[in-house]
């Protein structure tokens, strides 16, 4: 299932399971994933492009992203995706149950 915000923002849903969901997502030209939370852990893994993934209250912590990139984060941190200028990256959500 494709969820196109903007033309330069694409989110697939590649798996949707009971204990996790997997999403695919690309940036491009710039596009940013504007300051947002998930409720449950994340991984972020960078496929390929460059960007920013920025996390914390003020958006303080800050990594660059490139292909091979892996982040892990906690559930409710806010956080934020740049693309430097475009980005491929693939977002795992872990559920509770």
């Amino acid at each position: 299932m494709a969820i196109d915000f903007e033309k330069d923002k694409e989110v697939n849903q590649l798996f949707d399971g009971p204990f996790r969901k997997i999403l695919e997502v690309r940036l491009q030209h710039g596009a940013v994933l504007q300051k947002h939370q998930a409720n449950e852990p994340i991984t972020v893994f960078c496929l390929s492009g460059t960007g920013v993934f920025s996390a914390g209250k003020n958006l303080e912590d800050s990594q660059d992203l490139h292909a091979g990139t892996f982040i892990t984060l906690e559930g409710g941190v806010e956080h934020e995706v740049v693309a430097e200028p475009s980005l491929h990256i693939i977002v795992t959500k872990f559920k509770n149950s």
